[in-house]
């Protein structure tokens, strides 16, 4: 009669490490639902689920692997540019219109950015499939549930008294549905990622999510040529992302003459590149040093800069932090594609997609530098390279483990019959 196997060691720390980054997914599976419900929903629970991955990794290493990741990331050209782009926005603070507003939304920004980043640092080299799974399955249930509110309540005047969850909510939806779908289909789970994608682009439809839509179409060109050409979707990517914001200035001087020509002069976004472009020519010092952070938005509402006065992250990064700002957060996209497209076959198309998506809802005007907007993409960073530390399995756990024990010597030496 064959000897049991010896049976595997229990480690309580890698058990409650385990425990603690299954809740922490489950968290973040839960942010559309949250999102959907409450207009302060994501920004509370996403953290949150960011700080059980920390405390994850933390425990289940001793803190060796996420220190090691965060010292690797953070001397790297990404982590060097993305470190430039926060301290000369501190800088800026210094010449703003308005000091204190700039400097608690940078603090705020500044604490979401570093926990993004350092989630992403403690994520395990290998995320467990059951872990993801909760990703997909929660996107797709707040979409459902976006539908039969919709459908249920599309025309109640009640549903008006919390509009700004249906503006939030389809933006949420296009920087997750990406990574999503990329998981579902690169464990060959097809019918599973077209039926996602089916019931969040009808949630999009069904509540006006038009930018949203017109985004990810742009972002799906980008990963069908990144899926066929690699080289050639990574090079398209950078133009687009990248090269926007280094020719931002431009803009306004080839676009004025356009929109008159298509859509009149006292069309509204004709009248918002003429102003942007009187902005540029009137105070060109303006363009190496900006007029410091988060003054965009606070001097339009302050009357400071014509109500017409464009909105989105093209005007505004140039507006608010210069020349040398628009550099680094330029390079700073170049890095992210470049990391994207360098990463595993399944995954960098969709990886790409997503960086692409963000930037075309940036521009857009989706978002600007609110607290859920910059929370829902560290939320989209994270989710992205868990995608891609998950796509290390090529056989079914079960197997593994079922071969390991088959293989086990017994008490005589002799492999378990």
């Amino acid at each position: 009669m064959a000897a049991r196997p010896p049976s595997l060691p229990v480690d309580p720390a890698t058990d409650a490490a385990r425990l603690m980054q299954r809740i922490g997914f489950a968290a973040l599976a839960l942010c559309p639902l949250a999102a959907l419900t409450s207009r302060r929903g994501l920004v509370v629970l996403a953290p949150f689920g960011l700080v059980m991955i920390i405390l994850a990794g933390i425990i289940g290493t001793e803190g060796r692997e996420p220190s090691t990741a965060l010292r690797r990331h953070a001397a790297s050209g990404t982590g060097a540019a993305a470190a430039f782009l926060l301290l000369w926005s501190a800088l800026s603070i210094v010449w703003t219109p308005f000091p204190l507003e700039a400097a608690a939304r940078w603090i705020n920004i500044a604490a979401l950015s570093i926990g993004a980043f350092a989630t992403a640092a403690a994520l395990p080299a290998h995320v467990r499939a059951t872990n993801l799974n909760l990703l997909p399955i929660g996107l797709g249930a707040a979409a459902v549930l976006t539908l039969v509110l919709l459908m249920r309540y599309g025309f109640d005047p009640a549903l008006e008294t919390d509009r700004a969850v249906l503006d939030r909510l389809p933006l949420l939806f296009g920087l997750l549905l990406p990574p999503c779908v990329t998981w579902l289909m690169s464990k060959g789970r097809l019918a599973a990622g077209g039926a996602l994608a089916a019931v969040v682009t009808a949630a999009l439809t069904a509540a006006g999510g038009f930018a949203v839509l017109g985004a990810l179409a742009v972002g799906g060109c980008i990963y069908a040529l990144t899926a066929l050409r690699p080289t050639a979707g990574r090079l398209a990517a950078t133009a687009l992302t990248a090269g926007l914001v280094l020719f931002a200035p431009l803009a306004p001087f080839v676009l004025r003459p356009l929109g008159k020509l298509f859509l009149g002069q006292t069309h509204p976004s004709v009248e918002a590149v003429r102003v942007w472009a009187r902005t540029v020519s009137d105070d060109p010092v303006r363009l190496i040093t900006g007029h410091g952070f988060d003054t965009a938005m606070r001097a339009r509402d302050a009357g400071l800069v014509p109500a017409g006065a464009p909105r989105g992250l093209l005007f505004e990064i140039w507006y608010e932090v210069g020349v040398l700002g628009a550099l680094a957060l330029a390079y700073l996209l170049a890095r992210a594609v470049k990391a994207a497209a360098a990463g595993a076959p399944a995954a960098a198309p969709g990886a790409v997609m997503t960086v692409v998506v963000a930037v075309m809802l940036a521009v857009s005007g989706q978002g600007a530098l609110q607290s859920w907007w910059i929370t829902m993409l560290g939320l989209s960073a994270v989710v992205l390279v868990a995608v891609e530390n998950g796509q290390y399995r090529t056989v079914r756990p079960r197997t593994q483990r079922a071969s390991i024990l088959r293989n086990a010597p017994n008490s005589t030496g002799d492999a378990v019959s």
